[in-house]
């Protein structure tokens, strides 16, 4: 018996706004598809574990499989976290979800049995989740009835490394977790929200652990949100979102044809499962490679057979069995594109100076990287942080005042060779034989766009100029048992040192096994090196190692006809070069799958399209600018630059060093526009439209709140551990009983019902 089905939400300070729909058609997705903002607050660091768990939990659809017994869902965790730093490689990781959902009657709460499997460095839990939904949200009610508890299971598969609640009622919200943190010790927060709505109520947070000691006291109306916490220190904020001095980012996008309105898709993956030793794992293989949970992946190995799982004909899906090939490295071409200096006006670009790097400005360092951006109102490049790196990784930390760098510093050096975001890779900047610059719009400005090299395309033969490993370099370089000893870089000694000529002889020259898919040196060893803990001794490493351009045209890179010396200027100029990665992640690696043919399956790389700024003070300084993004598929549109903001004062702050002070944001949101929200490839136009927005509220001055009577409460009473319920113990009322066994594909995949 299937029954009517009742919907549940938790919101905490939430506000949820729908705009006036545009162009181009009434019934067009880019009309029909939602837009959802919340407010993101000092407070908002409280509750970020339930608002996580509970965006998961929407992504598994519970309302939509009411008595339909057991069956799983995949969850992509990115989705539910809030990071603009995201740099949207296009690779997707899930969490499986086994659920039993029920309502005996309308009169009786639905019931969610949840297991949900989690994944952190490689090892395995379970978070145990029930909830009991007894009423839905309603204009007197804002939040439904509900009671939501949960408990994430040690590594060890054994006690709750997290036990919460979170509890919905006509009196407002109440949440409660114990957490054991990385360092062992507990992390404790608790929140009770007194209000009915959103349009007024009052509150008390806190939050307890090594790391941080809170509290907040808080009260709102419907113009005006107060908080004060247990240092005295007390804030007030205008709740009006159309104040200039509200803050916004947005952290989902969707891209639509701009004559029908329709979404924008990429074909850049489908889910795959992979049985081995009588388990079945769930995982993606797409443009940015293959996911499986980390057993998963660790099983696989060449020859192994995976199987596509495709929804597309309805009811059960049908598999198609490939074949799999792994290599330690991959090999990625970047392709050239232009732009003149004057274009990249205001863009930061990461840009790395060798033995003359104390030439830069006066204190600058060797051998360092620094993040410089071309200023067209002072014609000049300015130095903005310095990167330094130690045991524990490396950081950015700001320069001020930025510093002023002369263009001559790169003359001798043909040019400036660096790597942006917002550009979507490197970049070069040609400025050889050049001591000033007259017109901006004269200088040329290169970068490239990326794609991933399958086997079949694999160039036979390569050349390096600067930044060549070899199976040996690497080797030695990470020999754990030679630290003290080791040399000072993973790469040979550069041929072209300093961007200066390479005699003729010294290039190091490789070639590729398409049948391995790899990169060989002359040894005819794989350049390769995958071990993770030998790799994590070097942080700036960790995350893998890059070789330098190689290209194929020996010849085309001679510094002059007949010189026979090789300049890296001439790469630079080519319209292809390659670059080879290796490393432990499964990024920094390459995974592809062959059909019975023999045929390997390829995947659309992210679209890079140029988004014009309008020219508004709002805009700040990237007002007029175009600005590179890439989208790779529905919802995943990345390359905005950002900034630091205060999460007490949501004042905007530096990014240097570590601590919670601060969160990093997008510096602009794209309008929902069919005049300025629209971005362009070619000759091609797409709209855009914001689909997931927070909001920063602006700061008023406290009086303002003491004008309008709103006052923070005392004495607010929080819940505490004498009511928390363990859903994964067999002696509590709340059991939810052993994980189930489900064999079938899943019917949901990240909020969408597949069968």
């Amino acid at each position: 018996m299937k029954t009517t089905t009742l919907k549940f939400s938790a919101l905490a300070l939430a506000i949820h706004s729908t705009l006036a729909l545009a162009e181009p058609v009434a019934t067009s997705a880019y009309h029909a598809d939602p837009q959802n903002s919340h407010v993101e607050d000092a407070t908002s660091r409280g509750v970020q574990q339930v608002n996580f768990i509970t965006c998961l939990m929407s992504a598994m659809r519970p309302e939509a499989m009411v008595n339909e017994g057991n069956y799983s869902a995949l969850v992509d965790g990115s989705k539910c976290e809030n990071d603009a730093e995201a740099t949207g490689d296009g690779t997707t990781s899930f969490n499986t979800a086994y659920l039993n959902v029920t309502r005996a009657s309308n009169a009786d709460p639905m019931i969610s049995r949840i297991w949900l499997d989690e994944e952190n460095d490689g090892e395995q839990s379970t978070i145990f989740v029930r909830v009991s939904a007894t009423e839905a949200p309603s204009a007197t009610n804002a939040y439904g009835k509900f009671r939501l508890d949960y408990c994430g299971t040690g590594t060890d598969g054994t006690g709750c490394a997290m036990n919460g609640y979170l509890e919905g009622s006509d009196a407002g919200m109440r949440y409660f977790e114990n957490e054991r943190a990385d360092d062992g010790q507990p992390s404790i927060k608790a929140v009770q929200l007194n209000a009915s709505g959103t349009t007024s109520g009052t509150g008390r947070m806190s939050v307890d652990n090594s790391h941080e000691n809170s509290a907040f006291d808080f009260a709102y109306n419907a113009a005006l949100f107060r908080r004060k916490d247990h240092n005295g220190d007390d804030q007030c904020f205008s709740r009006d979102a159309s104040d200039p001095d509200t803050g916004m980012s947005v952290w989902r996008y969707g891209l639509y044809d701009s004559v029908t309105g329709a979404r924008i898709n990429r074909s850049s993956g489908f889910q795959i499962e992979f049985a081995s030793g009588g388990t079945t794992y769930r995982g993606y293989l797409g443009y940015g490679g293959l996911w499986l949970p980390g057993e998963g992946m660790s099983a696989l190995t060449n020859g192994a057979t995976v199987q596509k799982v495709d929804y597309s004909g309805g009811g059960e899906p049908t598999r198609t069995d490939y074949t799999v090939l792994k290599a330690p490295g991959k090999l990625t071409k970047h392709t050239k594109h232009t732009r003149s200096l004057h274009e990249i006006d205001q863009v930061k670009l990461s840009v790395f100076v060798g033995n003359n790097g104390t030439a830069l400005f006066a204190g600058a360092h060797a051998n360092t990287s620094y993040e410089i951006y071309w200023s067209e109102a002072e014609n000049s490049f300015k130095a903005t942080a310095e990167m330094n790196c130690g045991m524990n990784g490396c950081s950015q930390v700001a320069l001020s005042p930025e510093r002023s760098v002369s263009v001559s510093f790169w003359a001798l050096q043909s040019g400036l060779q660096g790597y942006s975001n917002t550009l979507g890779g490197e970049v070069f900047v040609a400025l050889g034989g050049r001591t000033t610059i007259t017109s901006s719009d004269a200088v040329n400005v290169v970068y490239r766009a990326q794609d991933l090299v399958y086997p079949s395309e694999m160039p036979a033969t390569l050349y390096c100029l600067r930044d060549c490993p070899t199976a040996a370099s690497l080797s030695s370089y990470f020999d754990l048992s030679e630290q003290q000893q080791q040399q000072s870089s993973p790469y040979v000694a550069n041929p072209s040192q300093n961007f200066a000529p390479a005699a003729a002889g010294s290039q190091i020259v490789y070639h590729t096994d398409a049948t391995a898919a790899v990169l060989k040196d002359a040894s005819d060893a794989a350049v390769a090196f995958t071990n993770r803990d030998a790799l994590s001794h070097s942080p700036q490493y960790q995350n893998g190692i890059r070789s330098g351009k190689l290209f194929t045209n020996l010849a085309a890179t001679e510094c002059a006809a007949g010189s026979n010396t090789y300049c890296e200027d001439k790469v630079n100029a080519q319209e292809v070069y390659y670059q080879w990665e290796t490393g432990a992640n499964s990024y920094n690696q390459f995974a592809a799958v062959k059909d019975a043919s023999g045929t390997f399956l390829q995947f659309e790389a992210p679209l890079q399209v140029n988004f014009a700024v309008p020219n508004e003070s709002k805009y700040g300084s990237y007002a007029g600018q175009n600005v590179l993004l890439q989208y790779s598929g529905f919802g995943e549109l990345y390359g905005i630059p950002g900034y630091c903001v205060s999460p007490s004062t949501n004042a905007v702050v530096s990014c240097e060093g570590d601590g919670e002070d601060k969160r990093y944001v997008a510096a602009f949101t794209i309008p929902f526009s069919t005049t300025q929200g629209k971005v362009t490839l070619g000759d091609t136009t797409y709209f855009v439209k914001w689909l997931d927005r927070e909001i920063r509220f602006a700061n008023k001055p406290t009086s303002v709140c003491d004008s309008a009577g709103l006052v923070t409460p005392t004495g607010v009473t929080l819940p505490t551990a004498a009511e928390l319920q363990n859903p994964s113990d067999p002696s509590s009322a709340l059991y939810i009983g052993t994980k189930p066994v489900v064999t079938a594909a899943p019917r949901v995949i990240h909020g969408e019902v597949k069968y």
